[in-house]
């Protein structure tokens, strides 16, 4: 009898390590979960510049042939420039992104949220294919978006596989942004349709963001509508999607009315510029961009 309670006093003693060592598990993992969305220290962001490499483009360098220091100078000089600073829309000339902006951004927020995201295509698309190893490239774009000041609020992830259905690529956006975007939806989703209008309106534009964005079957983009809080704090949802279309029809792909089969993922992340950790890691941002975000996007009025 006494072996046999040393034996249950055993098994519960060891059920209640395991549930103890669960609980610990849970617990780091909640703790990494909220740290990947806190904002980095002056140390941590210093490290993350030090050792990340950017994917080259094609766009003329800056200052070509002159020290590195004249052309650091000419970036701070090129982004005082009134391109991005004016722009209500921008289409990146070599990736499939494209960002818009209310009325109620200024020149300063414009170029934050414009070398944030040059920064970050770039700096994913050194390390990692976007079409083979895709979790891999959206998680070193949010880490280098965060290092440019982003933190992310909320996020909607959904699949999707149809068949003969009739569908266009900028309702699924609009559809989703709705999704996630809260009290803001009214004024994204009106800057959205004025983005798509505006993209749509132009032969040029469209096959841009055609080449950009298809290989074969397989197509992704990103899109990214940046408004401003009634607070003044820059926000925007940030729209990932990948997805592989069969014997589509009507015109350029993403304004396709019908297709034969559709497989899609789709990320919509709310997030917000905090432009103090912008500012504080600017010259870092700098010093790694060998181009200016006038040169990596085409700046387009609406």
């Amino acid at each position: 009898m006494d072996e046999l309670w040393k034996v249950r006093a055993y098994v519960i003693k060891l059920a209640l390590a395991v549930r103890w060592q669960n609980k610990k598990q849970q617990s780091l993992i909640k703790r990494k979960n909220i740290m990947s969305i806190l904002l980095p220290s002056i140390d941590e962001s210093m490290r993350f510049f030090e050792t990340v490499r950017l994917a080259p483009v094609s766009v003329a360098d800056l200052s070509a042939g002159a020290p590195r220091s004249s052309r650091l100078t000419a970036m701070a000089e090129k982004s005082e420039s009134q391109s991005v600073a004016q722009a209500d829309v921008l289409l990146a000339n070599e990736n499939p992104a494209i960002i818009g902006f209310a009325d109620n951004l200024d020149g300063d927020t414009k170029h934050a949220a414009a070398d944030s995201i040059h920064f970050a295509e770039r700096v994913a698309t050194f390390k990692f294919d976007k079409n083979t190893q895709p979790l891999e490239w959206h998680e070193l774009y949010s880490d280098a978006m965060r290092h440019c000041g982003w933190t992310m609020t909320s996020n909607k992830y959904q699949e999707l596989t149809t068949s003969e259905t009739s569908l266009t690529m900028d309702s699924i956006v609009l559809e989703i942004v709705q999704a996630v975007a809260g009290r803001n939806a009214p004024a994204m989703l009106d800057l959205l349709l004025g983005v798509f209008d505006r993209v749509r309106s132009d032969e040029e534009l469209v096959n841009l963001f055609d080449s950009t964005s298809a290989k074969g079957a397989d197509k992704d983009f990103r899109i990214v509508p940046c408004i401003q809080s009634p607070g003044g704090t820059p926000i925007t949802a940030f729209l990932a999607v990948d997805c592989t279309l069969s014997s589509s029809q009507g015109g350029a792909w993403f304004w396709k009315w019908k297709v034969s089969r559709l497989q899609m993922k789709r990320v919509a992340t709310m997030a917000e510029l905090n432009m103090r950790i912008h500012d504080r890691n600017r010259d870092l941002i700098y010093q790694k961009l060998d181009k200016s975000s006038d040169e990596f996007f085409n700046s387009i009025e609406l």
